[in-house]
């Protein structure tokens, strides 16, 4: 009777079994974690400053479309002077102001009218001249780039123009001490006078600007500032070089474009 009861029950335990092994979750074996060596490491932002002096002029209105269309952040530095006696240029300066992409800052009313020298020799002549494109074109934002000199004053860190042996160098501070923050730039774009052309092709000032941003040989690390002029721009936005070298610059992921206000003072991350 006992052997009976054995053998029917082990077909049912048999079944249990099976139904087990059938059932049970295949085991996955992941891979151990990476490393701290081979994790691949985040790329550190870098911001790019696209500034522009002396303007509005002849190509202005070729920035204010494109920077649209690209969704381009771009800083512009006004000589009040020039706008108050063109009309046009007054229209490219209301268009200006009216494009989110374009932030208007201040580089003096006169520039110092072609005299740099006397121009520098009165401090305090040159605050009035600031407050005055200011005034008139209505500025807000007490950022400068002086007249013809790369000058930096960003709290207490400071740089003057060697190539001008310093000449603005009391200037700069006497802004600085009425609350302004004054600009200089870390390379610049040249043109000829004659035409307006670049004189570096697109290559090399992406790879100025790629070096300069590798290396930390900028004002602040990690922040480069680019210095262009309205009028090397005339020609239309798919034919400028300008394009082409956003279109380069873009393909750095960690590149990022942003208006002058929003540049840190240095030793701040």
């Amino acid at each position: 009777m006992k052997r009976m009861i054995y053998y029917a029950a082990w077909p049912v335990g048999l079944l249990l079994l099976t139904s087990m092994l059938i059932t049970r979750k295949p085991v996955v074996h992941h891979p151990p974690p990476a490393t701290p060596e081979e994790r691949k490491p985040e790329l550190p932002i870098k911001y790019i400053y696209l500034t522009f002096d002396d303007g509005p002029l002849e190509g202005s209105e070729h920035i204010d479309s494109v920077v649209l269309q690209e969704r381009l952040k771009i800083s512009v530095f006004l000589v009040g002077q020039l706008v108050m006696k063109n009309k046009k240029l007054q229209a490219y300066l209301e268009e200006y102001k009216t494009n989110p992409y374009i932030e208007t800052y201040n580089h003096s009313y006169t520039h110092a009218n072609g005299k740099y020298k006397m121009f520098y020799s009165r401090p305090v002549s040159v605050l009035d001249d600031i407050q005055q494109d200011e005034a008139v074109l209505g500025l807000h934002y007490r950022i400068v780039r002086l007249p013809g000199r790369n000058i930096w004053r960003l709290g207490e860190h400071k740089k003057d123009d060697p190539s001008a042996g310093n000449s603005g160098s009391a200037a700069a501070d006497t802004l600085a001490m009425h609350g302004y923050k004054v600009f200089g730039w870390d390379t610049e774009w040249r043109h000829r006078s004659s035409d307006g052309t670049p004189v570096q092709t697109v290559d090399e000032m992406v790879k100025e600007i790629e070096t300069r941003l590798e290396t930390g040989n900028t004002f602040t690390k990690d922040h480069i500032v680019v210095l262009i002029h309205d009028e090397m721009f005339r020609k239309t936005w798919e034919e400028s070089e300008l394009k082409q070298l956003i279109d380069k610059l873009r393909t750095h992921e960690n590149y990022v474009f942003e208006h002058v206000r929003f540049y840190p003072m240095p030793g701040v991350r």
